[in-house]
């Protein structure tokens, strides 16, 4: 078997169409033109939404309520002021009312 090229064997010919592959230009104009079209308009909507979207008017819904709330960190803070206890460093402390009765009754600390 030889694998040099055998110039007397017939070659594969393509059979060419009666018509062009190609199509013609007629044919894809309007198609693209219906597409630059197309995008032109979804350009302009986007464009409008955006430009729109600050100023027309709307309703806000409530967001709900989740974690921590002012209500909670007040409740706590009244609490730790009208009682009697002893904080995180071993200090006493008594509720606000009664420690401004006691520096009516016995006044400020002076130096001498």
């Amino acid at each position: 078997m030889s694998y040099r090229p055998n110039y007397s064997a017939p070659r594969y010919t393509v059979a060419r169409p009666s018509q062009p592959a190609r199509a013609s230009r007629t044919a894809v104009e309007p198609s693209l033109s219906r597409l630059m079209i197309a995008g032109l308009m979804v350009f302009i909507v986007l464009s409008l939404v955006v430009l729109l979207a600050g100023r027309l008017p709307f309703t806000p819904q409530p967001a709900p309520v989740t974690g921590n709330t002012y209500q909670s960190y007040v409740n706590e803070t009244r609490r730790l002021l009208n009682s009697y206890g002893y904080t995180m460093e071993g200090k006493v402390h008594i509720p606000i009312d009664r420690a401004m009765d006691l520096i009516v009754e016995r006044g400020l600390p002076v130096r001498e």
